[in-house]
C-alpha cells in the first residue's frame, strides 16, 4: 500500500486516502495524481456523485476537440450508467450527459461537445441565425464555458441493480475527434439535395433518389396496412393480463395496487406508449436564401392546388410532406395515416401524442392540444392571463374546434395549453405592481380590495403609503414578510383561477374525456402551487422531461393524481441533421439505449402512466420555424424508420408490464 498525497489548492482541501495502485479510493482528486494510461476503480455507487476530477493546475483543454471521453471498463453483470457534469465552477454553466455502458465490457464514454455562438461561422449564422448545429459536430448551446478554462468533471455511476465495488474502472478524461468546423465559404452549394436532405455527407440510410422512396412507399403498404397490437394486448393497446376493469367506453384513471394506470374504454390498463407530432412535418425556411436548395420548383409547380399548399409557400418548404407525395402518389395522405397506424401498431407504440394528425376514425389512442395564445406580463413571457375577457372567448373557440371528438372513445384526453411560463411565486405579482392597465391588473387590486377593509389598513401592513388600491406600485419592501405573504397569496389565486377556468370550460365540451393538464415545462417543475392547484383540476399532470434520468422525478408523490411525460427525447446530431436535441446521445445505438432506459424509470414510477418521445420526424437541417433542427426523429426527413429505436420501443412494448409490476 503507499499513501496518496495531499493536494492542497485553492479550491479544494483533498483527501489524505490509503490506496491499492492504480485504484484511486477518492471522491475528489487532482488531475495531476492520474496516469493516463492506469485504470482507477470507481467504488462510490448511486452517490450525487462517485468521482470528482479537478483541473487547477494540470489543466484540460477541449477548445479543439468534439468529446469530452472517459475510459470505463465494466466488469460488471449490470449496464452502467455514467452521468457527467462539466464546468468552470459556475455551476449555472455546468453541462450535462449520459452516456451507458454494456455489462462485462470496456468502452469509451464520449461526451458531445458544445459551442458559444460567439464561436461560430458568422456567415453559418447569417444564413441560420437560430439553428442549434451546423455542419461537422459543431453544436451551440447558451450554457457553455470557455473550454480551456475547465475546472472539474464530475463523474456519477450507477446501475438498475447493485453493483460490485470491486467492479468498476476508468481512466484519465480526455478529449477525443478533432474538432474541425466547415467555414460556410468552403460548404459546397446547394447544401440542400431535392429530397431535403444534406448534400455534403453521407450515412447508412441516405435516400439517394425519388425512384427509391416510390419502391420504399410500395414496400411500406405491404408491411404496415393490416398491422394489429399483439393478441395481449386489447384493441386500444390494454394490457388484459393485468385484469378487466370497469369499461366506462372512454378513457379513465384507476389506481391499482397503489399503481397509476389509464384505463382502456373496454376497462383494461393502459400505459401510454407514445410520440408526438405523428405523421407530421416540419417546413424549413427558404426566403432569401433559396440559392443553399436544390432547386425543385417544377416539381412543385405541377402539384394540386390542395397539395401544393402542404408543400411550400413563399416562406419555405415541408420536405417531409413532398417527400410523401413522392413516395405514395396521389392518395399520399390517405395511404401515410394508413402506414403510420400500422407502424405504430406493429412498433408497439400505442399513442399518437401531442400535435400528431388525427383522421376521423383513427383506430389509434390518441391526444389532442387545444390553446390560445401567451402573452407577457412584464418581464414574464409566454404565460397567460385568465382575467382578459380575450382569454376564454379563445379557449371556448379551440375547445369547439375539436367538438365533434367528444364522443370518440380513442380520444385519451386534452392538453390545454403547453409550457406556460409561471416564473417563480412571487414573479408575476411583482411584475403586476408595475402595470398599470390590465386585467390581471385588475384582478390584483380586487384581490387586495377583498383582503383589505381599506387602504389604511393595507398601508399598515406593507409600512406604504399608497392613496387607493389603484396606486399600488412596485415601490415596496420585498424583505417584508407579510409583504411577501400577500403576494404569495395572489399568485395561488391567480394559478387557481386560470386552471378553474380551463377546467369549467372543457368539461363543458369533453363531459367524457380527461383534461390533461398545462405541460409543465422543467423550470416550473418545483413550484408547489402550481403543482398542488394543477393537481386540484386536472385528472392528469403533464410534465415536458429534458432530463436523462427519473430516479429523482418524484416531487409530485403527495398528489395522489397521475402524471404523463408529455415530451422527452435523445438527439444524436448524425444522419444529415446538423443539430442534436435538449438531451444528448452519442449515436443511434446510445439514443435508443437512453430511450429504453427512460422510459424504464417511468414505468417503475407509480404516478407516471405514460411518456411521449418528442418527435416522429427528423427537424430539417436548416432548421423549423424557430430554427431548432434536431435530429430526433423516429424516421427521417425521407419517411425511412431508424431501425435503433423501433427496436427498442418494441423491447419497451413486450417489458412494460412487468417493469410496471
Amino acid at each position: 500500500m503507499r499513501l496518496l498525497a495531499v493536494k492542497i489548492s485553492f479550491f479544494i482541501l483533498f483527501l489524505v486516502i490509503t490506496f491499492f495502485p492504480k485504484n484511486i479510493l477518492a471522491i475528489k482528486y487532482s488531475s495531476c495524481d492520474i496516469n493516463k494510461d492506469d485504470w482507477y476503480k470507481i467504488i462510490d455507487f448511486d452517490k450525487d456523485v462517485s468521482v470528482e476530477i479537478f483541473y487547477n493546475e494540470c489543466k484540460l483543454n477541449l477548445k479543439y476537440y468534439r468529446y469530452l471521453a472517459v475510459p470505463i471498463n465494466n466488469k460488471s453483470s449490470e449496464k452502467l450508467f455514467v452521468d457527467a457534469i462539466w464546468g468552470n465552477g459556475k455551476k449555472w454553466l455546468d453541462f450535462n450527459a449520459r452516456y451507458i455502458v454494456e455489462p462485462n465490457s470496456i468502452d469509451t464514454v464520449k461526451y458531445l461537445i458544445h459551442r458559444n455562438k460567439k464561436e461560430l461561422d458568422k456567415d453559418w449564422l447569417n444564413h441560420f441565425p437560430s439553428a442549434r448545429g451546423f455542419p461537422n459536430g459543431v453544436h451551440s448551446h447558451w450554457k457553455t464555458i470557455n473550454l480551456n478554462e475547465l475546472n472539474y468533471i464530475k463523474l456519477k455511476v450507477s446501475a438498475n441493480k447493485n453493483i460490485d465495488n470491486d467492479s468498476v474502472f476508468f481512466k484519465a478524461p480526455f478529449g477525443k475527434s478533432n474538432y474541425e468546423p466547415i467555414q460556410f465559404k468552403d460548404q459546397s452549394i446547394p447544401i440542400i439535395d431535392e429530397l431535403g436532405q444534406y448534400s455534403s455527407a453521407n450515412w447508412e440510410g441516405k435516400t439517394e433518389n425519388i425512384d427509391q422512396l416510390k419502391k420504399q412507399g410500395e414496400i411500406d403498404q405491404q408491411l404496415y396496412k393490416s398491422a394489429k397490437f399483439s393478441t395481449d394486448h386489447s384493441i386500444y393497446g390494454g394490457f388484459k393480463k393485468v385484469g378487466k376493469f370497469n369499461a366506462s367506453g372512454f378513457f379513465r384513471t384507476q389506481k391499482i395496487d397503489d399503481k397509476w394506470w389509464f384505463i382502456d374504454p373496454d376497462g383494461y390498463p393502459f400505459w401510454s406508449i407514445g410520440v408526438t407530432g405523428a405523421g407530421k412535418g416540419n417546413q424549413t425556411k427558404t426566403l432569401n436564401k433559396e440559392f443553399l436548395f436544390s432547386d425543385i420548383s417544377n416539381e412543385i409547380n405541377i402539384l394540386s392546388i390542395s397539395n401544393s399548399n402542404k408543400i411550400s409557400n413563399k416562406r419555405g418548404i415541408n420536405y417531409y410532406n413532398l417527400n410523401l407525395i413522392r413516395k405514395y402518389g396521389k392518395n399520399w395522405e390517405e395511404v401515410h395515416h394508413d402506414v403510420t397506424i400500422g407502424r405504430y401498431k406493429n412498433w408497439g407504440i400505442n399513442t399518437f401524442g401531442a400535435w400528431s394528425i388525427v383522421q376521423n376514425k383513427s383506430d389509434i389512442p390518441f391526444t389532442l392540444v387545444a390553446s390560445t395564445k401567451k402573452q407577457n406580463i412584464g418581464k414574464i413571457e409566454n404565460t397567460i392571463d385568465p382575467f382578459n375577457p380575450q382569454f376564454i372567448i379563445d379557449l371556448k373557440n379551440n375547445l369547439n374546434n375539436f367538438k365533434n371528438l367528444n364522443n370518440d372513445p380513442w380520444l385519451i384526453g386534452v392538453f390545454v395549453h403547453n409550457e406556460i411560463h409561471w416564473g417563480k411565486n412571487l414573479d408575476i405579482p411583482i411584475e403586476l405592481l408595475k402595470l398599470s392597465n390590465s386585467p390581471a391588473r385588475s384582478a390584483l387590486e380586487i384581490f387586495f380590495q377583498n383582503k383589505y377593509s381599506s387602504i389604511k389598513e393595507m398601508n399598515q401592513v406593507w409600512s406604504s403609503n399608497y392613496e387607493n388600491f389603484k396606486d399600488i406600485n412596485d415601490q415596496i419592501d420585498i424583505k417584508n414578510q407579510k409583504v411577501r405573504s400577500d403576494l404569495k397569496d395572489f399568485f395561488e389565486f391567480y394559478v387557481d383561477y386560470y386552471f378553474k377556468t380551463v377546467d369549467r370550460e372543457f368539461r363543458k365540451v369533453f363531459p367524457n374525456h380527461l383534461y390533461l393538464g398545462c405541460r409543465l415545462y422543467e423550470k416550473t417543475h418545483g413550484n408547489k402551487i402550481v403543482r398542488k392547484i394543477a393537481a386540484k383540476y386536472c385528472d392528469v399532470l403533464s410534465y415536458n422531461v429534458y432530463k436523462y434520468s427519473l430516479t429523482d422525478f418524484d416531487f409530485f408523490k403527495n398528489l395522489n393524481k397521475p402524471v404523463i411525460i408529455g415530451e422527452f427525447h435523445f438527439g444524436t446530431g448524425t444522419h444529415g441533421v446538423w443539430g442534436t436535441g435538449l438531451r444528448v446521445a452519442y449515436n443511434l445505438e446510445q439514443q435508443a439505449e437512453l430511450y429504453k432506459q427512460f422510459v424504464y424509470e417511468a414505468s417503475i414510477n407509480p404516478a407516471i402512466i405514460g411518456a411521449h418521445w418528442f418527435q416522429w420526424t427528423d427537424q430539417p437541417a436548416t432548421g423549423r420555424f424557430d430554427g431548432e433542427n434536431f435530429r430526433i426523429g423516429f424516421v427521417s426527413i425521407t419517411d425511412q424508420p431508424y431501425e435503433k429505436l423501433v427496436d427498442a420501443t418494441k423491447h419497451i412494448n413486450s417489458n412494460l408490464l412487468e417493469w410496471r409490476k
